[in-house]
């Protein structure tokens, strides 16, 4: 199989990345002012939406790492240290400094509090403090619970791709045609497969997954089918049969279907177009999943300090610094440095691409 491309920075996906994470951000200040959310109606929130776009441009440039070097092993380490480094870090920031400034608990009774350490270990989702005041005063960082959903969805690619299913052209038809037979179960009986789900009683979580994974593998699809070596014409005749099939699934008031069939190729088109100054973006590190991780603490903190005294415009300002600093320094003092560990397979000449973590909201 001939490689695939390396991305290069030299592209958008640095700015689109940054764009979903501080959409996210901006979906939050809604929620935890106590105001509706953005978004589409009946489909997700302007946070949700974004979360699809890293979840497509995520399945994308995961799958063309897989195709680059298919060794199960280096792909693990190197998707672990993209991500767990700086989950790490702003977990223990929010466990150790944060929570114990927050807390009305002694410091005695707050690390002797059980939730404190199971905190760390994804065994539960709030610390033992309050944000006294806040519309939602317990969750201390309520943008993580996405990034197990991703591990799965690079769990699911590897297998895949043990399989063989992402070598030749049956693999590709093979995984084409389970991923449609999927939508159309889930995108197709009802809308969103509310029908579906309460029949087969699937939680939150699960649901989510199937949503968030069918936007991971239709990038990863349209990386096995190399659409960027499509002929000019081949890709305005692909971009027009999409908007096409969208349009009708709008009119059969299917919202998610025509999202699906939108989005995800629309971003890996953008993202490695090369605009001025958006290709830019990336020029002081890939802050993308920094602000994803520190945002929320931050703005449960700053509206837990200020909500009386900054309006909304202010209150974002300084959300915005102060997770835009905090995430300069996780990517240069942390991520970066993480990356440098990441194992490369023996003769490789090509430097492999940052490849973006992926943040919900």
């Amino acid at each position: 199989m001939q490689k695939m491309p390396a991305t290069d920075h030299t592209n958008n996906f640095d700015f689109i990345r940054l764009a979903a994470a501080l959409l996210v951000l901006v979906s939050h200040q809604f929620a935890l002012q106590g105001l509706p959310e953005p978004g589409l109606k009946g489909l997700h929130s302007l946070g949700g939406l974004s979360v699809l776009v890293f979840f497509s441009i995520s399945g994308y440039l995961v799958a063309q790492s897989w195709l680059n070097d298919p060794h199960l092993l280096r792909f693990a380490a190197k998707r672990l240290l993209r991500i767990v480094p700086g989950l790490v870090v702003v977990m223990a920031a929010c466990t150790f400094i944060l929570g114990p400034l927050v807390t009305h608990l002694s410091l005695k009774n707050y690390f002797t509090n059980p939730s404190a350490w199971q905190y760390m270990v994804f065994k539960s989702s709030t610390l033992p403090l309050k944000f006294e005041g806040n519309v939602l005063p317990y969750p201390i960082n309520g943008s993580l619970w996405t990034i197990p959903l991703e591990l799965k969805c690079y769990g699911l690619l590897a297998l895949l791709g043990l399989l063989g299913l992402l070598r030749d052209w049956w693999g590709r038809i093979s995984v084409t045609v389970l991923l449609f037979t999927v939508l159309a179960i889930y995108g197709l009986w009802e809308v969103r497969g509310d029908l579906l789900i309460a029949r087969l009683q699937w939680s939150g979580p699960t649901r989510f997954l199937l949503e968030f994974g069918l936007f991971f593998f239709a990038g990863s699809a349209l990386c096995l089918w190399r659409v960027l070596e499509l002929k000019r014409q081949q890709t305005v005749l692909l971009l027009t049969g999409t908007l096409i099939a969208a349009a009708i699934a709008l009119a059969f008031d299917r919202m998610f279907l025509a999202v699906w069939l939108i989005l995800p190729l629309a971003m890996v088109l953008l993202g490695h177009a090369a605009t001025p100054y958006l290709r830019r973006a990336g020029r002081f590190g890939d802050l993308s999943y920094g602000v994803y991780i520190y945002a929320f603490p931050v703005q449960q903190t700053i509206f837990w300090l200020y909500k009386d005294e900054l309006g909304w415009w202010a209150l974002m300002a300084v959300v915005v610094a102060i997770t835009v600093l905090l995430a300069f320094a996780s990517w240069h003092l942390v991520e970066k440095p993480a990356l440098r560990y990441k194992p490369r397979r023996a003769g490789a000449t090509t430097k492999p691409a940052f490849l973006p973590a992926v943040a919900a909201g």
